[in-house]
This record gives C-alpha cells, structure tokens and sequence, in this order.
C-alpha cells in the first residue's frame, strides 16, 4: 500500500481523509506535512493544507525488499546453471513440462472450486506461483484463499499460502524479512495490474495464520494486565503486520487504547489505559 498525499482545509482533517483511505490508523502510518496552508484574510489567499501518510508497514517492507530480490537473484542463477541441457535433457524436461502443466491444471480447477473469491484472486495465486518457480521451488504448494472479516471497518483481502515443508527458513528468518519483502513484491505487481488497494496477505506454513492468533491472545491477556494494574505495558519491537493485529484487536476493547512509538525495528506498541 503505497504513500498517498491529502489535501484539505487544515492539517487534521488532512490526516482523517487520508487514514480513512488507506483503511489504517493513525500508529500505522508516517504522518509528514507537505504544507500548513493558509486561511487567507477576508476569502483571499486561501491555501488547503497538505499531507502524505506512508503507511510503516510499506517502509519497512521496503527495506527488506533488497533481501528478497537477492533470494530470487541466488535461486534464479542456480536455475540458470542448469539450462545447459542435452536434446535428452530437453526431452525430459518438456515431458516433465507437460506432467507439471496438468498438475498445475488440477490444483488450478481446486483453487477455482472455492467461493466466494474476490476478484483478482487467481491473478494472485498465479503472481505467486510464477514467482516461487522462478526462486527454483517448483515442489512448493501454493493455494489462494479470499477473507471476508464479519467486521464491517475492515476490508476483505486475499491469503496465498506457499508449502515450502523443511524449507520454510528461506522465508522465515530473522523477522520473517524475506516473506515480507516477497509480499511488497506482490502485492505491489497485484495493485498494478488490478488498480486495487485490497491487502494480498502472503503466508509460508501457514505461518501468519498462526502468528496472528497468537498476537491477538497476547494482546488482549496485556490489555488485561493493563486494566488490572493501571499501569501501561510496552511490547517489545515488532514488525508493522505485527502492530497493526495489536492495534486492531485492542481498538474496541474499553477502557485501553494503543500507541506505536520508536523507529524502523526499533518501532513498538504501548498499551495504556484510555483517557
């Protein structure tokens, strides 16, 4: 989800379109003020004020971006070290072709039999798929899902889960940066080509899913302890997707509200009592 730029009549309602746009709060985003603007004198010289919101999950994504592109860079030079093949080689590998082209086939009739779907979601399932070839993990199972939050502020997305097995470290090392940069990736080729700002959540193992069911729990057992103790709990450092769940888990729940503080990996959630 890319930087937007909102103009209005004073920096906060600036601030409220934009979030309202982007479908995120104000923690999850980097607020920056292009232009204060001016009320003028008598109706004349009026100026709207300016603002561009980035929401912190697209800059840290960014920075991992690099890593990801150096995953696929590694894996596409072993693929291309093998293309010297023989006419039996060739042989092979086109026979080969023809068998994976009928299992992709297959699980490609599976993947159409789920519904309801959003629209744009087998061009993400195919998005992934190519991608995750071209890495050289042609054995990876890849299968799309659509979500349909029961909550109407929240927006449907889209869940594409890869099977990577014993080899899920790829993805998931430290912080899970390439899994995150393979879904800027992503989603980024996704919203170009659908012009939709929908979120398309990439997951390894089911990973995510997991994750997300746990940071949900812990947030609210800290949203208890909160309550019970009147003092306020800072979580340690965490990725954006991570405070965002927090963020949304707790922003119903009386009597705490949230706040992000810090910068880059340094970036946490506090949760205090509401005033």
């Amino acid at each position: 989800m890319a930087a937007i730029e909102i103009s209005s009549s004073d920096i906060e309602t600036a601030i409220s379109k934009g979030l309202q746009q982007l479908n995120l709060l104000r923690a999850e985003v980097k607020i920056e003020v292009l232009d204060e603007g001016s009320r003028g004198v008598l109706g004349l010289g009026v100026k709207p004020a300016r603002v561009r919101l980035t929401p912190f999950e697209e800059i840290e994504a960014a920075e991992a971006a690099a890593k990801a592109a150096a995953i696929v860079s590694v894996q596409s030079d072993e693929m291309n070290d093998d293309d010297d093949l023989d006419d039996d080689d060739v042989d092979e590998a086109a026979e080969t072709d023809d068998e994976d082209e009928a299992d992709t086939d297959d699980e490609a009739e599976s993947h159409d039999d789920a519904a309801p779907k959003i629209d744009g979601e087998d061009l993400a399932f195919t998005l992934v798929r190519g991608i995750v070839d071209r890495m050289g993990l042609t054995d990876a199972g890849v299968t799309a899902r659509s979500v349909f939050p029961i909550d109407s502020d929240d927006e449907p997305s889209i869940w594409i889960n890869v099977d990577l097995g014993e080899e899920e470290d790829l993805l998931l090392g430290y912080q899970s940066e390439g899994l995150n940069a393979l879904q800027t990736i992503v989603q980024t080729m996704w919203s170009h080509q659908t012009k939709s700002s929908l979120r398309v959540n990439l997951d390894v193992n089911g990973y995510r899913a997991r994750r997300e069911q746990q940071l949900m729990n812990m947030a609210r057992s800290m949203a208890e302890r909160v309550l019970e103790s009147g003092r306020p709990i800072t979580l340690e450092p965490m990725p954006a997707r991570d405070r965002r769940i927090v963020h949304m888990t707790l922003r119903e729940m009386d009597g705490v509200e949230t706040e992000s503080s810090g910068e880059g990996p340094t970036r946490k959630v506090q949760i205090k009592l509401k005033k």
